[in-house]
């Protein structure tokens, strides 16, 4: 995957996220066009590059030391060095409202929830990042199934296990008068139930053992049927 990011210009290992989070990113960018943003977690400044070229003015707030070098690199960029908490009473202080929020800071259940619910007043369509990892799926839940301003999706980007345990995917949420959990097709399951397990699976040893266990007895079944079938029909 890293040599079609660099052909088509996303590779950036500062950026953490995957290359269809990077794309989908973008793509929601060029066709959003927004007017003013916000970004909760700069890091290295990875989607702060392309927040600042599609929009017309950022704001980008972090904790870390690297976020106060953002207005150098990027002139539309206003960088806040505080918490996001502060963040979140500068805004309302200030009235602040935005077209595109992004959560990607601190990724605690309760840090993520506190996030969503500062960002859910003032901001059109929030992207959050990391939507498939348990801790923050649980604090995006927290905050969205208590509101009635904004619909939301937490599965618009999927993700996998990785070697690290499970991390990636983008849930999305937007204004709406109908607010609430929207599927994009009738009957949609979410893929991460199942995703979620195989994470288990991979990371737990009982559970590895388990589920290693329920495929050997599954062949010896099939295998099994296969013989009596065999013998019934021939």
């Amino acid at each position: 995957m890293k040599e079609i990011q660099q052909k088509i210009g996303i590779a950036n290992e500062r950026w953490l996220m995957s290359a269809r989070e990077k794309l989908t990113l973008i793509g929601l960018l060029d066709c959003l066009k927004p007017k003013k943003v916000i970004e909760f977690g700069f890091h290295r400044g990875g989607a702060t590059k392309w927040l600042s070229q599609y929009a017309e003015k950022v704001i980008t707030v972090d904790v870390n030391e690297h976020v106060s070098n953002a207005s150098e690199a990027f002139p539309n960029v206003q960088a806040w060095n505080c918490s996001t908490m502060e963040a979140i009473i500068r805004i309302k202080d200030h009235e602040l409202d935005f077209d595109l929020a992004i959560v990607d800071a601190d990724h605690s259940r309760k840090a993520v929830a506190q996030d969503v619910r500062g960002l859910l007043p003032c901001s059109e369509i929030i992207l959050m990042h990391d939507s498939f990892n348990p801790e923050c799926r649980k604090g995006m839940l927290d905050a969205l199934l208590t509101q009635d301003t904004h619909a939301y999706n937490l599965d618009f980007v999927p993700s996998v296990v990785k070697d690290d345990g499970l991390w990636g995917g983008i849930g999305i949420a937007w204004r709406s008068n109908s607010s609430g959990f929207v599927p994009e097709f009738a009957g949609e399951s979410s893929p991460y139930p199942l995703i979620a397990l195989q994470n288990l699976s991979k990371f737990s040893p009982k559970i590895h053992s388990l589920v290693t266990s329920l495929r050997s007895s599954l062949r010896v079944t099939a295998n099994k049927l296969r013989i009596v079938a065999g013998k019934y029909f021939r």
